[in-house]
């Protein structure tokens, strides 16, 4: 399904659900009735681009992303099962990825800083972590989003999300072998724990797949 069907087939759904017509639409959007019924009516004439869908979100309160998710996936999952046209991954920080890696069924959409679209196909437990710190430098830098997919195999040489059971945090680590022992390595040659050894208390989330930067 196409993200304009989604975002149709929600929208309508959520005029029923909320008792709305077109006309209160266009009121709270500011919009003439005309343009809403072009995207929204019996038989619209254009899809629900990116912006709209964004109003549309805000003036009936609902989360960032909500209209780009088939019904159901809204309430419980992350950016779920949707087609490659048009997939929406959540980006969240170190701790919430900590929790979704052990959570994922109880992943709560309004944890997400924002979703964006995939930049291609993913699995469907696919998310974007945000980098926080300098351990990564010069590769990934501080704030740089970096799609983490749980559906591929890692192995020594690729990064990966690990998390610690202590802090439950997730951090994105290049995974290394040494013999039988797999370690997490930082390629920041100034980072104090630059080697840190795969126990126990160590489990891998998932393997970085894209890196999308902001310029």
């Amino acid at each position: 399904m196409k993200i304009s069907d989604t975002r149709l087939q929600n929208f309508r759904r959520l005029l029923v659900e909320k008792k709305l017509r077109l006309t209160d639409i266009a009121d709270r959007l500011g919009k003439a009735p005309a343009q809403v019924s072009a995207f929204g009516g019996k038989n619209p004439t254009k899809g629900i681009g990116d912006q709209i869908a964004r109003e549309i979100e805000s003036a009936l309160g609902l989360h960032n992303g909500y209209l780009d998710m088939p019904y159901g996936l809204g309430e419980l999952s992350n950016a779920t099962v949707l087609s490659h046209t048009g997939r929406k991954l959540p980006v969240i920080g170190s701790i919430v990825a900590g929790a979704w890696c052990e959570l994922q069924e109880a992943f709560d959409p309004r944890d997400a800083e924002e979703w964006i679209d995939a930049p291609g196909p993913v699995g469907p437990r696919a998310f974007i972590l945000r980098v926080e710190g300098m351990s990564m430098e010069p590769r990934f830098v501080e704030g740089d989003k970096v799609v983490i997919d749980p559906s591929l195999e890692a192995l020594p040489g690729h990064f990966v999300a690990a998390k610690r059971t202590r802090d439950q945090a997730a951090t994105l680590k290049q995974l290394k072998q040494e013999g039988n022992e797999l370690y997490l390595f930082a390629l920041n040659p100034d980072w104090p724990e630059r080697i840190i050894r795969m126990t126990e208390e160590w489990s891998i989330c998932g393997r970085a797949r894209w890196k999308i930067s902001d310029l």
